[in-house]
């Protein structure tokens, strides 16, 4: 399948390569058209780096996580002496899952046929294997999955001859050292069913033009829509600054990082690691948007907030909370805007949208999207 047998036009393709002042988005069916969400399945989900949790999840020996992606069932554990494996959490023996959720264990055993894994995959109990002539334990250890840590997180890709990632992002590495993300806390996530595209929601997350409407009583007061604005971006990332109204100090719960620059004090920063990887980061926390396309009008979403250490002394009990509630208080407004955008594309009146300036990291997204849809094409 490719871009010309699902009949997308030349100009669907033109109207986001163009220069931001003269382009157009994407066109409505690239985000309800099944066909359209295949297709991205194969060219970028399967080839892509995905971050499934972060380090910190994982924090004692024994601790885990899984995650499934694309129908691979996926499990990060911390091992016995500390260090972190990914790995296919399908059974060798029938391909039953061994392990789901999330815990502390001191191996893993396939409730089928109890064939049990130790924290790094190797195969410690096969019972009744004896009479298989052959048989050989050590060739039998659950899959490696390719993974990187960076900045915290735990990134995967299925893909095992893709690019390493970190060099890719170095340049994003470089614009967030100060604020030391690496080692902030994951608190538990808020968990919503999503009834729209992915795109629609990178779309809403990576401008503040939105603002104004639909977050006058909320994001608008303190870091108004007009005055963001987006890097230029020579990686598969995109960087959207929201400086503070007045350029005030932005208000913070918890110390901040001595590192920060006066200019970091007074802003937040939005980032997207293409393909859906979205956190921003205020002086004092950050919250992070883990996403899993289910299909091309469905997803799920499970917003992290993650905050420094200082979040744990008593003194500072009851900020997780706050932070919480101001963070659902804002996806709940966004929400509305997701539910009618998505509604809207169904429209057969819909067409693509010019871009406003302020949507300049919409217009690197959806180059990105074309650029690795069409990747392929002769």
């Amino acid at each position: 399948m490719n871009l010309k047998e699902l009949a997308i036009g030349e100009a669907e393709i033109a109207g986001p390569s163009r220069p931001l002042a003269d382009a157009s988005m994407l066109a409505p069916r690239f985000y309800v058209d099944p066909r359209v969400f295949a297709l991205e399945t194969e060219r970028i989900f399967a080839d892509s780096w995905i971050s499934i949790g972060r380090v910190d999840q994982i924090a004692k020996p024994g601790d885990y996580f899984t995650y499934e992606l694309l129908d691979e069932r996926i499990v990060a554990v911390r091992d016995h002496d500390g260090r972190i494996h990914v790995m296919s959490a399908i059974c060798r023996h029938r391909a039953m899952p061994v392990v789901a959720g999330a815990g502390n264990a001191k191996s893993f055993q396939c409730p089928y046929h109890l064939w049990t894994y130790a924290l790094d995959g190797r195969l410690l109990g096969a019972p009744e294997m004896e009479r298989s002539a052959g048989f050989d334990r050590s060739q039998c250890r659950l899959a490696d999955i390719r993974a990187e840590i960076w900045e915290g997180w735990i990134f995967v890709n299925l893909n095992p001859g893709a690019a390493p990632l970190a060099p890719q992002l170095e340049p994003l590495k470089r614009a967030i050292a100060n604020y030391g993300i690496a080692s902030w806390l994951t608190t538990e996530p808020t968990r919503y069913d999503s009834p729209w595209n992915w795109k629609v929601m990178v779309d809403n997350f990576m401008e503040s033009y939105h603002h104004a409407g639909i977050h006058a009583e909320t994001l608008q007061p303190l870091v108004p829509a007009s005055g963001t604005y987006a890097d230029d971006s020579d990686g598969p990332f995109a960087i959207l600054h929201n400086p503070t109204r007045g350029g005030v100090p932005m208000p913070t719960a918890l110390p901040v990082s001595a590192a920060l620059t006066a200019e970091q004090l007074r802003k937040f920063v939005v980032v997207a690691i293409f393909p859906f990887h979205l956190f921003s980061i205020a002086p004092d926390s950050m919250q992070y948007y883990q996403i899993q396309p289910l299909s091309v009008d469905r997803l799920t979403l499970r917003i992290f907030n993650c905050l420094p250490p200082e979040s744990q002394l008593p003194e500072y009990a009851g900020t997780t909370e706050a932070v919480r509630d101001f963070v659902n208080s804002v996806h709940l407004q966004d929400i509305v805007a997701c539910d009618g955008v998505q509604a809207g594309y169904r429209s057969r009146l819909a067409r693509p949208g010019r871009y406003s300036h302020l949507e300049k990291a919409l217009w690197q997204f959806h180059r990105y999207v074309l650029g690795r849809l069409m990747a392929q094409e002769k």
